[in-house]
């Protein structure tokens, strides 16, 4: 944009110039009387004086004619002391990329039809040393024939609008917060290192750094102080870190390295002078003192490394490990690396589920819970299953991906999926029931994650929801693992208390699987009680876990609690289920899951 307008105010300058000193010829040419003349001279002295940028004029030999104030101002020469003066020394100007002196610009414009511009990144040298931001153009000055006279310099004063592109520049380059290298600026070097170790042979390392504390001290001291922190950390880092080397802020709490001309022993080493120099840091605001840990993942870039998102995602793989392992450490990338592995095996489940999610290829089923003793009333229950659909014709069952989608925080994303596509589908049975009395109330069994439970914004999708479909809440349990009510205990009670209000029931799955079951369910609010699986599943040749089941299922009746075992695979099991007295059971040996549509629309 600013070459624009250096060029519409060139054309305009060299426009002005022509014709203030066109009269010296038409002078020469015609027969005017001497108040012509003055008047025609005074009014060239005076566009040239007025013209914004410096002008210069030469004969054809390079000698100076004329400067208007402007030039006087930027070279520091006087229109007075130019006697004889050549043009090269008046006019020093540098090319400040190459740091040459740029010469012969006269001759070029002596032998150009027109304006042209003189490179770039020119200053020009004031008599007293001072570098002055110039853009430079020449152009050929031709008498009323056509012959070239001499030449004219257009001086254009561009500091201020070169600090301003260099001031964009950093601003692209660099980040607000810590003045490191910014994210896209890293990633480009890296690209550039991933280059040069292909086709030079060359070894680079990539470190990824996580700082273990900073979210404490964000919600402690607020966001001032965290950024501060990070202030504090990046002026920490910044002397630890070699010049050929680069630091650079990538988002958040989050800082990365490329070390150039690295090997990955020598980076480990680093990386470890850098834990120790933070770990003996403290971080101090307010009169509150933090100390700060930071967990790193180093990668290799060589001959085999294949792309940025490779190396970034390997990077913060290793990063993850180090957290993992109690933070305060550093890990290195290995192909070969089972935990590792186990984490790439989960990044791409992540993928998956975030194509299936935007792609809406899951689908809801329902397996039936069926009563074991006689009276236990007319309702059908439920549970409702989620499904992805992978490759054609294959279902893919949560186990494969739930770990990944609970790790990596999509798990409330598809908590709210089904709870939205579950219920449009339940009221339509809610509906046609208020029209036909004689069918049963059925009941669904929807399972919330621990995360969603201690999820604000999911409590008000929940209640939402339920505004939207007013008569719901009766034909609604929802299921909450032991491990997650445990875990999220008072938002668990809130969320449950709130709900069982509106006519929603509740159920503890997995029961029996914690360490302090019995003595939780007391203060739970719950309906039901669905005993683990892996005591159903053995109980049949195992007395321990028969033993464990007819107490649970004791206790929960004391407790005024319907009791349901889940994984019934046999007959054999069903019937020492039924004869311990437990209320309902759930397997694929009593009724395979089916569609959920095809669970509300059936009749019976």
């Amino acid at each position: 944009m600013w070459m624009f307008v250096f060029g519409l105010a060139l054309g305009l300058a060299l426009a002005l110039i022509a014709y203030a000193i066109r009269w010296r010829y038409l002078r020469a040419r015609a027969s005017r009387n001497s108040a012509e003349l003055y008047l025609e001279r005074e009014r060239a002295v005076v566009t040239l004086d007025s013209v914004a940028d410096g002008v210069l004029t030469t004969d054809v030999h390079g000698t100076v004619q004329y400067l208007n104030p402007v030039a006087e101002r930027l070279t520091g020469w006087s229109q007075l002391g130019l006697q004889g003066r050549r043009v090269d020394d008046v006019l020093v100007i540098i090319d400040e990329s190459s740091g040459d002196r740029v010469t012969d610009f006269i001759a070029l414009g002596l032998r150009a039809d027109g304006a042209i511009a003189i490179g770039d990144d020119l200053c020009l040298l004031h008599r007293n040393g001072r570098r002055q931001p110039v853009n430079v153009s020449v152009a050929p000055m031709r008498d009323a024939d056509g012959q070239v006279f001499g030449a004219v310099v257009v001086l254009q004063d561009v500091a201020k609008t070169r600090e301003m592109s260099q001031r964009l520049s950093y601003q692209a380059t660099h980040d607000d917060l810590t003045g490191l290298c910014g994210r896209r600026e890293f990633e480009h070097r890296v690209n550039n290192a991933i280059e040069s170790a292909r086709t030079e042979q060359r070894s680079h390392v990539l470190c990824y750094l996580d700082l273990d504390q900073f979210k404490v001290v964000n919600d402690t001291c607020g966001h001032i102080a965290g950024d501060n922190l990070l202030r504090e950390v990046a002026t920490l880092l910044g002397p630890r870190v070699r010049e050929t080397d680069t630091l650079a802020r990538l988002g958040g709490d989050e800082f990365g390295i490329l070390l150039q001309d690295c090997f990955l022993e020598e980076a480990v080493t680093l990386a470890d002078q850098l834990i120790g120099a933070i770990k003996r840091y403290r971080f101090s605001w307010e009169e509150k003192t933090f100390e700060i840990a930071v967990s790193v993942g180093v990668v290799a870039i060589d001959q085999v490394s294949s792309s940025l998102t490779q190396i970034l995602s390997f990077a913060d793989s290793a990063c993850y490990m180090a957290k993992e392992k109690g933070g305060n450490r550093v890990h290195a990338y290995s192909a070969d690396d089972d935990a590792m592995l186990k984490r790439h095996g989960e990044m791409q489940w992540l993928h998956r589920i975030t194509e299936a999610y935007s792609e809406n290829r899951f689908v809801l089923f329902a397996q039936e819970i069926v009563p074991l003793q006689a009276a236990v009333g007319a309702e059908r229950r439920y549970e409702v299953l989620l499904r992805m659909l992978g490759a054609p014709g294959e279902l893919v069952l949560p186990m494969e991906y739930i770990l990944a989608a609970e790790r990596y925080n999509m798990i409330t994303d598809l908590d709210r999926w089904v709870i939205s596509n579950a219920f449009a589908l339940i009221s339509d049975y809610v509906r046609r029931r208020r029209q036909q009395q004689d069918l049963p109330l059925k009941r669904f069994a929807i399972n919330l994650s621990g995360q969603s439970l201690g999820d604000e914004r999911t409590l008000e999708y929940v209640q939402e929801q339920f505004a939207a479909y007013p008569d719901l809440p009766p034909s609604i349990i929802f299921e909450i693992t032991e491990t997650a009510a445990i875990s999220n205990f008072t938002q668990a009670r809130s969320f449950i208390a709130r709900f069982r209000e509106m006519g929603c029931s509740f159920s503890l799955d997995d029961f029996g699987s914690g360490v302090s079951s019995f003595g939780y369910l007391k203060n739970l609010p719950v309906d039901y009680i669905k005993i683990d699986g892996g005591f159903i599943k053995e109980m049949s040749y195992d007395p321990v876990n028969f033993a464990l089941v007819g107490s649970i299922n004791h206790i929960g009746h004391v407790m005024g609690l319907k009791t349901i075992a889940e994984y019934v695979d046999s007959k054999d099991v069903m019937d020492k289920l039924a004869d311990i007295g437990v209320d309902y059971g759930q397997g694929n040996w009593l009724g395979e899951p089916k569609l959920l549509r095809d669970a509300v629309d059936e009749s019976g």
